[in-house]
Formats: C-alpha cells, sequence, structure tokens
C-alpha cells in the first residue's frame, strides 16, 4: 500500500505534467457569422452529418457539391429543423446563401437561408443571428 505522501506527490506530478498539455489545447470557439463575407452558392447534397456540439445538441452539417468541390454548409440544431419538417437527402439541389468562415483550418459555410424546391427556410437574420435562439433569448417569432 502507498502512503499518503506517495500518493499526494504522484498527484502533484501529474499535475505538472498534465496541466500544461491541458491548457495548451484550444477551446473550439464557434465561428462567428459575418455578413462581408457572405456567399451564394449552387449545389446538391453529397452528404448530411450530425454533429454533436458542446451544449448536447445535434448540429446538422450538409456536404454539398458546388461546381468541382465540395462545401461544409452548417445549418442548425437537428431539433429546429425537425419542429418545421425540413429533412434534406442526398441529391438534393439547394440555393444557400451564408457566410463563408474558416474552421478548423478549412472552409465552410454558415448558411443564413436554404431554398429548396418551392420551399426556403430562414435560419439567421440578415446580421447573421440564429433564428433558434430567438425563443432562449424572450424574442418572439
Amino acid at each position: 500500500m502507498l502512503a499518503p505522501k506517495s500518493v499526494a506527490l504522484f498527484c502533484l506530478a501529474a499535475m505538472f505534467v498534465l496541466a500544461p498539455m491541458v491548457m495548451a489545447q484550444k477551446t473550439a470557439e464557434a465561428p462567428k457569422y459575418d455578413v462581408a463575407t457572405e456567399v451564394t452558392i449552387k449545389g446538391a447534397v453529397e452528404e448530411i452529418k450530425e454533429v454533436p456540439n458542446p451544449k448536447g445538441q445535434i448540429g446538422i452539417y450538409l456536404m454539398v457539391k458546388s461546381g468541382g468541390e465540395i462545401l461544409e454548409v452548417r445549418l442548425c440544431p437537428n431539433s429546429f429543423l425537425k419542429e418545421f419538417e425540413v429533412a434534406f437527402k442526398k441529391g438534393d439541389p439547394l440555393t444557400i446563401t451564408g457566410s463563408k468562415v474558416r474552421v478548423e483550418e478549412k472552409d465552410a459555410i454558415l448558411a443564413r437561408e436554404i431554398e429548396f424546391g418551392n420551399n426556403k427556410i430562414v435560419l439567421r437574420d440578415p446580421q447573421g443571428v440564429p433564428v433558434w435562439t430567438w425563443l432562449t433569448k424572450g424574442g418572439g417569432l
């Protein structure tokens, strides 16, 4: 059995080894919508990804083929799309307006609005504020 002093020394040593590694890791910050980088693209859905975020929500990302490239388009929490009975499938043609941002060393688009068929879903207001947060901040639809 280890003496209490040995356990304490081991814990102290572990803190000195692990603390710099933990502090060196960057906390993933959510990208910010920038109206100055707003673009409109046309393309087709290649893949739908469900990605958990730090708040415990499942975010929806679409991989969209536009021209010769595949772009990551970040939409909103899955619960928001389900509330409006919106679902996408591979091959769906879309027109997406959003802010082109750099995330984890790659380009992505934060979608503001998406047109598909005869439908349009607005995910952010003209300044890029997510509409799914309006109710949680005391605003109304």
